[in-house]
Formats: C-alpha cells, sequence, structure tokens
C-alpha cells in the first residue's frame, strides 16, 4: 500500500521540479547590457488581482509592449511557482529573492544595469501612462543623475 502511495507521490513531485524554471539574473543582465538595454524584472502571484491587472492594461498595451520589445530584456517570476532565481551570491525561489531585495509586495517592477544593480524599482499596480514615463527614465539613463520625480516633473513641463 505505501508502495501504491510513494510512487505517484514522487511522480508529482519529479513534474514539479521539471516545470520550475532557472532564472539566471546576473546572466540576462549581462545579455540585456550586450544589447545595449536594461533588465526588467516583473514580480507578479498567483490569484492577485493587481497582478492581473497590470499585465493585462499596463504590461499588453501596445505602446507599453512596443518600449519593451525595443529597449529592455524583459523577465517575470510569478513567487507563486518553484522557479529557481539566481542573483548575485543568491540562489533560491522567486519568493525568496522578493524578500531579499525588499520587494515582497506584488506587482513590483525591477530595472537592473548590466551589473545586477537594482538602479530603479516600483511597487503595486502601475497604470500604462505611469509604466512608460518610469520605462523613459530608466531606458534614457537619467536615474544616474536625478531622482525620478524630478525626471518626471520635468517631462511634464514638456
Amino acid at each position: 500500500m505505501l508502495k501504491l502511495i510513494t510512487i505517484p507521490l514522487f511522480l508529482c513531485l519529479s513534474l514539479a521540479t521539471l516545470a520550475a524554471r532557472e532564472i539566471d539574473l546576473d546572466n540576462l543582465a549581462a545579455k540585456a547590457d550586450e544589447q545595449n538595454k536594461h533588465l526588467l524584472v516583473w514580480l507578479h502571484k498567483t490569484d492577485c488581482g493587481y497582478c492581473e491587472s497590470m499585465r493585462e492594461f499596463t504590461l499588453e498595451d501596445e505602446n507599453v509592449a512596443a518600449v519593451l520589445k525595443n529597449s529592455y530584456l524583459f523577465v517575470h517570476i510569478n513567487i507563486s511557482e518553484n522557479d529557481n532565481v539566481t542573483y548575485k551570491s543568491f540562489k533560491g525561489s522567486g519568493k525568496a529573492f522578493a524578500k531579499k531585495v525588499g520587494y515582497n509586495f506584488y506587482p513590483s517592477s525591477l530595472f537592473l544595469n548590466g551589473k545586477t544593480e537594482i538602479v530603479f524599482a516600483a511597487a503595486g499596480y502601475i497604470e500604462e501612462k505611469d509604466f512608460l514615463m518610469m520605462l523613459k527614465y530608466v531606458d534614457s539613463g537619467a536615474y544616474r543623475h536625478m531622482k525620478y520625480d524630478m525626471f518626471r516633473q520635468q517631462e511634464g513641463k514638456r
């Protein structure tokens, strides 16, 4: 009887392990840098209404999608899944990664440079217009010399 229970349980665990993605943020950041892009890591979780709304209304917006395609390497991490994340000296789950970097509020958008440094981040649902402004802020490199609020203020005057 124990064998009958153990075999299906082992198969289920094996399939779950096979489904886990390996997400090497160091490698992805380097690849983005080679393409003269930034890495955008979008943290979200299953059954999160704000996450689903941001995916549907912000990330799938045609203007946002065009900027992402041209200027960013985009990776999503669903903290509800068994993904294995590598980030600098960290190796662990997506949930543990989010906690390590201090963004365990979902959704969260993390912008990384080629050195795998988080150069800008925003937690919570972000509407298309505001997300486009954030994308422009990071892509332009303005984060190197001014705070986001100042950038947004200057862009609003144009």
